[in-house]
């Protein structure tokens, strides 16, 4: 490859990157005074919020060294409209930011992902002051995710759904981690007990989710013992999550395993880098590509959905799609240097 289709393909990861955060920021209600400000819906100028899916936006914008008061304005309205449990809803805002709330998708990978990207804030920004203004309602959102284990150390989706399932769970284990690692940072003395909370998440997703027999991991566990069977050739959950470990730090993408569930996962559906509307394009597999160092499959993945998704305005093109868009552009040129200038 010569240096100039190299750098157009530098350039052009930073452009649409650009425009991806962009669209990103369009999603976000700024309305100083109301109790919608902050909010990021999952497509611009509508009302959805499912926030989900908006703690992977604002993961996205901490790309963006001028969105950083974007992203604590999220953080501030995620912690506002926390119910007295420490879980929170989905929003659905009309043309006057009235509100109606519905049950959301999941409690436990809510709060976990919520509070990995609040430590990842603290770590871009430094702003100290802003996490211990909020230490209250931070540990609040963390004890929900206690309040969701079960003895075996996993959670439960959702208080009154009593599933545990993988993905839900590595997120949940990165969440207490992260956040153990801020209290630590801080010198708070619970740091230890949501470490511990932690380590017990890995602990049952080792011994509960993990089949050593078929060298793959359970997509659930709906009982005590109970655990459906896995079915590879179905894409989600049961493929899919196959990645999850790896994706939230649980095991090494390089170790034997993570490499052999990446290439068991490719083995069985080799056709996700051309996933087409109406379908999701299922964007956090070309940033799980990234973490396995396969590059090209992640650099193809954005080149496709780019061509079929975003260039066409698909609607299936959403907040959370945009915001692992964006991460897998961050990661691809923070390591340009392992795959576009390797040998030259």
């Amino acid at each position: 490859m010569s240096y100039s289709n190299m750098s157009e393909i530098i350039r052009a990861l930073k452009n649409n990157m650009a425009s991806q955060v962009a669209w990103l920021k369009s999603c976000q209600i700024l309305s100083p005074g109301s109790s919608a400000d902050g909010a990021i819906g999952r497509y611009p100028d509508q009302g959805w919020v499912m926030p989900y899916f908006a703690n992977f936006a604002a993961m996205a914008l901490l790309e963006d060294v001028n969105a950083h008061l974007l992203v604590e304005r999220y953080l501030n309205w995620y912690l506002a409209n926390l119910e007295d449990d420490g879980t929170i809803k989905d929003y659905h805002y009309d043309e006057d930011l009235n509100a109606k709330k519905a049950s959301p998708d999941s409690e436990d990978a809510y709060a976990g992902s919520y509070l990995s990207l609040v430590a990842t804030y603290h770590e871009r920004t430094r702003k100290t002051n802003w996490v211990r203004k909020n230490l209250p309602a931070l540990k609040k959102v963390a004890n929900c995710i206690v309040n969701l284990t079960d003895r075996d150390g996993l959670t439960f989706a959702l208080a009154k759904y009593r599933v545990k399932y993988l993905m839900d769970n590595c997120e949940v284990y990165r969440g207490l981690a992260d956040f153990a690692g801020l209290l630590d940072y801080l010198g708070d003395r619970e740091a230890s007990f949501f470490d511990a909370r932690a380590k017990a998440v890995a602990t049952g997703i080792e011994k509960s989710l993990w089949d050593a027999r078929k060298t793959c991991y359970y997509p659930s566990k709906t009982s005590w013992w109970l655990r459906p069977g896995v079915n590879l050739k179905k894409f989600y959950p049961d493929a899919t999550c196959q990645l999850f470990p790896a994706l939230y730090g649980l095991i090494e993408p390089g170790s034997d395993r993570g490499t052999n569930l990446y290439e068991l996962f490719n083995s069985n559906h080799p056709d996700w880098l051309t996933i087409k509307p109406p379908d999701y394009p299922w964007v956090i597999l070309g940033y799980c590509a990234s973490l396995h160092g396969d590059y090209k499959r992640a650099y193809e993945k954005l080149r496709y959905v780019r061509e079929e998704y975003i260039a066409t305005k698909s609607g299936n093109w959403f907040c959370a799609e945009a915001a692992f868009f964006v991460l897998t552009c961050a990661r691809l040129l923070q390591r340009s240097g392992e795959w576009l200038f390797a040998g030259n």
